[in-house]
């Protein structure tokens, strides 16, 4: 089989099973769980399956390339002239035709950073499905409509990290979008909620129509220079494979970079777009541990990932990445460490970790921006990201259960590990992970940021700035977990009091389920965050993971991957100098009783600023524009023709030189006496319309003006036009007198400014009437092409076998235009005629007999 197709039921999965849980009994829980559980699994095996081959290459690559450097030293520069960008394969794409004569179809690529995501969401996602069993226990309702919504999202998520077309991306791009707001709105009766899901959709659709357009300008762009036969790039594979023909220093590739970023930055919640992130922890825990811990937040990221091998040379990259990746990660930390809410830490926390890795793929685009292959390129952004994934979801998962339990307040979890200690646990062995403590894998790869941003300083000592900034960030993370440890075990520098019931918002008073399944209200956190320290203390195994994967492992010290914490501390130098600060300054902020208070982030009113001021300022345009009278509207509209019909005339003489020839064409005047005269029977009838007064009187001249217009058709041989017409005529006059029986008297109101509207209806007269006549008359010359009126003219009557719509025969009729509406549009023919039907039905309905019959 195709591995197109294996990839494409891989994303399909989650959403098909999700799906069939509604068409099983309501009581039937377990079986819901099973099934919903099955659609990850089927993901996970399929994603492994279909991109084998791939892998392989990809693991091939990666293998050969770090044994050459396996007993490289820590400090060392990697050989100058080495291009990482050669070392990386091309993703290779996996297709399957949809719509082959419109140039469409689904292609797919399972390169090292796709397989690492897909596997990523849909292993988290089969621990969130297990995890929501035991968070909403046995509620129907809940997880009736849970699983099902889980399901679109993990489809959406799955389908941009496998898209080769970039606009197939975009499509799943925006179905995270819509995925997120059902599920930050889960409860659509709680008016905070809804509004905080419009708050991540507003920000998040925004990004998402900045990425369209750079994605267009992208394949413009590229088009333009001549790429790709002008057509462009449209995928992924494209532009890794042209990238070296792509002139980067166009504006228009600039821009597209910058759009594109713009879109990443909303969907990871980079300043000044985090404010969603903590506002979408209104969704119940299980969404926050998926969406915004270890997936949707993460897509912004892999797309700056997915770039950086093509676009990382643009001078703005590493700067903007850099720059606003810092700010995020240094706000992040400072808020997270004044937050009560134990939700909002994390959330806040998490913003800080996006902002590192948006830095992370910032700092390794430094060699290529500045042309010194002497850097060294990102050191296992993998790592980094899988690092985060598996310390924050069980963050989540343990505060949403004892949050379920107890209170999600942290000033009144004092000595609860006590009561919940399996929760506490989890919750202690992930905050140990948050504060990169030895004996995780967050250590090591704390530490190869920090020698990224150490090295990096060679180019500029600005950079120094982002090292400062990491270890206050680490400081604040460190304190976090102090302050969590010491509450949970009731020991000196916790946050507060212990107290069983508080009426505060974030306590649901739910007895805990007890079995299996209530189990499963921690069970998940632990088995996620497990791999934190077996990767941690046994780097080895990680290694065997995730090295095969990593495509920016080309520092020669950890070109073996991720380094052993005994090789780290005997290898002292300033990134473990910064570490070592951080965590002694974070014991010691942790104890102190400063940065306990919570506060509001002044970030949260921008949702509503912006809001406000879209709504008063479009209710004043609106009110300005639409003022609710037809007149004004129509006047506008003809003013507009009239402008651009005069310009069209003073720019171009060829109307005038048209006008004039045809003119002197027509010497016979007397041969179209009868046209001419109806012509005049319509301008009579029209221009006597405004002048009466009488309804009936100005029915009756518009059925004469239409009347007449049936003449001009039959006089230039037109019966079928005639006929339609007068069919036309007669039923509108009908519907005009029979509406006209049921309207109210009509009272004569004085109108201001006739002089002015008569001036205007004469021109606009003109302008028309010289529009027709050049339509009309004018030299056309019939171009020998396959353009659609030309296949008309040749297929109506004997055919064109040369014509692929012909197949060797034609319409069978002389006229065109009955050939067009029988044959080539019969459908839409056929749809006319069902909206005629529809009408006479309304006219039926209205007639005085018919309503004093149902009135009746």
């Amino acid at each position: 089989m195709n591995n197109a197709w294996i990839i494409l039921f891989a994303v399909l999965a989650p959403l098909v099973t999700g799906m069939l849980t509604l068409l099983l009994p309501r009581q039937a829980i377990t079986l819901k769980v099973l099934l919903a559980a099955l659609g990850p699994v089927v993901a996970f095996a399929f994603i492994i399956a279909g991109s084998s081959r791939i892998n392989t290459e990809f693991s091939q690559h990666a293998l050969d390339h770090h044994a050459d450097h396996a007993t490289a030293h820590l400090d060392d520069h990697h050989h100058a002239g080495h291009d990482p960008f050669a070392d990386i394969p091309l993703p290779t794409s996996e297709v399957i035709p949809w719509m082959p004569a419109l140039n469409l179809s689904l292609a797919f690529n399972a390169d090292g950073l796709s397989v690492f995501f897909a596997l990523l969401v849909s292993g988290i996602g089969l621990m969130i499905v297990l995890y929501a069993r035991g968070y909403f226990g046995p509620n129907a309702d809940d997880l009736g409509r849970f699983y099902p919504t889980l399901g679109f999202f993990m489809t959406a998520m799955l389908g941009i990290v496998v898209s080769d077309y970039t606009l197939q991306m975009l499509l799943f791009w925006e179905m995270t979008s819509i995925s997120s707001f059902l599920l930050i709105g889960w409860d659509r009766y709680d008016k905070k909620a809804v509004k905080l899901a419009m708050q991540a959709f507003f920000t998040t659709g925004l990004g998402g129509m900045a990425l369209f357009g750079g994605l267009l300008l992208l394949g413009v762009a590229s088009g333009n220079q001549g790429l790709l036969d002008g057509n462009g790039i449209w995928r992924w594979s494209e532009l890794y494979a042209n990238v070296t023909q792509l002139d980067l220093n166009d504006p228009w590739v600039v821009s597209a970079f910058l759009l594109m970023f713009i879109g990443a930055a909303t969907k990871s919640a980079q300043w000044p777009f985090h404010y969603w992130l903590p506002g979408a922890m209104a969704a119940p825990t299980p969404v926050s541990a998926f969406l915004h811990s270890a997936t949707m937040v993460k897509a912004g990221v892999f797309l700056a990932g997915r770039i950086l091998p093509t676009l990382g040379t643009i001078d703005a990259f590493p700067w903007l990445l850099v720059g606003l990746g810092g700010v995020t990660m240094l706000l992040g930390g400072l808020i997270a460490i004044q937050q009560h809410d134990l939700k909002r830490i994390f959330a806040y926390t998490t913003v800080s970790q996006l902002g590192l890795l948006m830095a992370m793929y910032g700092l390794g685009s430094l060699r290529y921006a500045h042309g010194d292959h002497t850097l060294p390129a990102i050191d296992l952004d993998l790592t980094q990201i899988a690092n985060h994934a598996f310390y924050k979801a069980p963050l989540f998962i343990a505060a949403g259960a004892i949050g379920h339990l107890l209170s999600r307040d942290i000033t009144r979890l004092t000595g609860a590990f006590y009561k919940f200690p399996a929760i506490g646990a989890v919750l202690i062995l992930a905050g140990y992970g948050l504060a990169a403590g030895p004996g995780t894998v967050s250590f090591q790869a704390k530490e190869l940021f920090l020698y990224a941003i150490y090295h990096a300083t060679s180019i500029s000592p600005w950079f120094w700035i982002l090292m400062a900034m990491t270890v206050v960030t680490a400081i604040c993370n460190v304190a976090i977990f102090i302050r969590l440890t010491a509450t949970l075990l009731d020991l000196p520098g916790g946050m507060g009091p212990y107290a069983e019931a508080h009426a505060d918002d974030h306590h649901h008073a739910h007895e805990p389920e007890r079995g299996f399944w209530g189990a499963m209200i921690w069970i998940p956190g632990f088995l996620l965050v497990v791999p934190q320290y077996v990767g941690g203390l046994f780097p080895s195994l990680w290694n065997q993971v995730f090295m095969p994967g990593e495509r920016f492992a080309y520092y020669d010290s950890f070109s073996h991957g991720v380094p052993s914490v005994y090789y780290l501390i005997t290898h002292p130098g300033w990134p473990l100098f910064c570490s070592m600060l951080a965590l002694g300054l974070g014991i010691v902020v942790g104890f102190l009783p400063a940065f306990r208070r919570a506060i509001v982030d002044i970030h949260d009113t921008i949702y509503p600023a912006v809001y406000w001021l879209a709504v008063s300022g479009g209710g004043i345009l609106f009110r300005i524009v639409q003022t609710g009278r037809l007149r004004q509207y129509t006047l506008i509209v003809l003013l507009t023709l009239t402008a651009m019909f005069t310009a069209a005339v003073i720019t171009d003489g060829a109307m005038i030189a048209a006008t004039t020839s045809t003119l002197a064409a027509y010497t016979n005047w007397y041969d179209h006496l009868p046209g001419i005269m109806l012509g005049l029977l319509v301008c009579a009838s029209a221009v006597c319309i405004p002048a009466t007064e009488s309804r009936v009187v100005r029915v009756l001249l518009l059925g004469a003006c239409g009347f007449s217009v049936v003449g001009i058709y039959l006089v230039y041989r037109a019966p079928d036009l005639a006929l339609t017409q007068l069919m036309f005529e007669v039923i509108s006059v009908l519907l005009f007198v029979v509406v006209l029986r049921l309207l109210p008297e009509d009272k004569p109101r004085p109108y201001r400014g006739k002089p002015i509207r008569i001036v205007i209806s004469i021109l606009i007269g003109l302008i028309m009437g010289w529009m027709t006549l050049i339509a009309a008359t004018a030299e056309r010359p019939i171009a020998d092409d396959q353009t659609l009126g030309s296949v008309f003219v040749r297929n109506s009557a004997y055919g064109d076998p040369a014509s692929p719509l012909a197949t060797e025969r034609g319409g069978g009729g002389t006229n065109v235009v009955n050939v067009i509406l029988v044959d080539f549009r019969g459908w839409d023919t056929f749809g006319e005629i069902t909206v005629l039907a529809i009408a006479a039905i309304g006219v039926w309905s209205i007639l005085p007999s018919r309503r004093k019959a149902v009135t009746s």
